[in-house]
């Protein structure tokens, strides 16, 4: 699957349900939905390129490109798993395309896969 393909499947789940989880050719995706949030709620969605540098618990720093559809240049930061499962199968060095909200400075993983 794309990224891009990626990307709007999870925005689609997340229009049609209240919580999902799928596993789809070793990339995982969690869309959740609680009360009555939004997709807007959620901030927007990105996607980048990067390299994994560290796992602890849900916590994923990864060294991506440049993610121009928020304007940040190239960097190693920390994103927090929706789902702690989203890393499974992924380790340290591993290069890698994934998506995440951005709310509030809050860096939210929302799909992650192998390159």
């Amino acid at each position: 699957m794309s990224m891009k393909a990626g990307v709007v499947a999870t925005l689609m789940s997340l229009a049609a349900c209240g919580a999902e989880e799928s596993n789809n050719g070793g990339t995982t995706e969690i869309a959740a939905n609680t009360g009555s949030s939004s997709v807007a709620d959620a901030g927007e969605m990105h996607s980048a390129i990067g390299t994994v540098k560290s796992i602890s618990g849900s916590d994923v720093t990864i060294a991506h490109e440049e993610v121009k559809s928020i304007g940040w240049p190239a960097m190693e930061m920390a994103f927090t798993a929706a789902d702690p499962t989203l890393v499974n199968g992924i380790k340290a060095g591993d290069r890698v395309s994934f998506a995440f909200t951005e709310s509030d400075g809050a860096t939210t993983l929302t799909s992650i896969s192998k390159q």
